[in-house]
């Protein structure tokens, strides 16, 4: 009895998480305060932090001023700024309310088809708060980057900024956004058009494939348009996360010049 009780018992990674960095750990504070389990901190960050560990001492979680090195261990990183949370996990939220009324007419998504590396990740969430995307859906498929803790430190806050949704079947999420006369904007190294020389309705949900494999067929097959971004050919592609910006720059240009 006590084994199969114990087993039944959620594992401490699915229900806490570990934040680091600055901040991702203000914002975190700012949006989900109920949700924070412990606070570690550097002395130096420690006088920044009264509001933080008065919280804590209010709601009786623990806060300890750590070392260096114990920051260290506690992070599982060295690039934490003095300031590390374990706090209760944000879950993506289902697909399907956002695509049956998330989006208003002006609106833009990003959608990730197998981004696999957490840093891009990351780096493409803090570019969808930075432009102000409606949400970031992010397929369940093989390959897919998770939102790990180093996810949230390169987000730099933005994971409690933009909404996350989750789809199981990326391809089948979009053809359902197509028939609400949502637009599919396909990124991909080998497409033939321009950004700059395509048409773009809004609403308008904008995906970017895998970093070495691109946009997989089956998502090709959903987009109205698949478009390549133009330079001067002396390197072959941009990293994921700057193709992002700079899509997500021009298409925020063009609807908000039309309006």
């Amino acid at each position: 009895m006590t084994n199969q009780s114990a087993s039944s018992q959620p594992r401490r990674k699915d229900v806490e998480f570990t934040l680091y960095g600055w901040n991702t750990c203000l914002r975190f504070f700012e949006n989900r305060p109920q949700d924070l389990c412990r606070l570690f901190f550097s002395k130096k960050r420690s006088a920044k932090l009264g509001a933080i560990k008065k919280w804590c001492a209010d709601h009786k979680l623990p806060y300890r001023e750590l070392d260096t090195e114990s920051l260290n261990k506690v992070a599982s990183a060295t690039h934490h700024e003095g300031v590390v949370m374990v706090v209760r996990p944000l879950k993506p939220s289902p697909i399907h309310p956002f695509i049956r009324g998330g989006l208003g007419r002006q609106g833009i998504a990003v959608a990730l088809d197998r981004v696999g590396n957490t840093h891009n990740l990351g780096a493409i969430l803090r570019t969808c708060a930075f432009f102000g995307a409606d949400g970031l859906v992010v397929s369940n498929e093989e390959g897919q980057a998770r939102l790990t803790s180093s996810a949230a430190r390169t987000a730099e806050g933005a994971m409690e900024v933009t909404p996350i949704f989750q789809s199981t079947n990326l391809a089948s999420a979009l053809r359902d956004f197509m028939s609400r006369n949502v637009f599919v904007l396909g990124a991909d190294l080998d497409a033939k058009q321009s950004l700059y020389d395509v048409e773009v309705r809004f609403p308008c949900v904008v995906v970017f494939g895998n970093e070495q494999e691109g946009l997989s067929d089956g998502v090709k097959r959903r987009c109205d348009q698949v478009v390549r971004i133009s330079g001067a050919e002396k390197i072959q592609s941009l990293n994921v996360s700057v193709a992002a910006g700079v899509v997500l720059s021009e298409l925020c240009r063009r609807r908000d010049s039309n309006k």
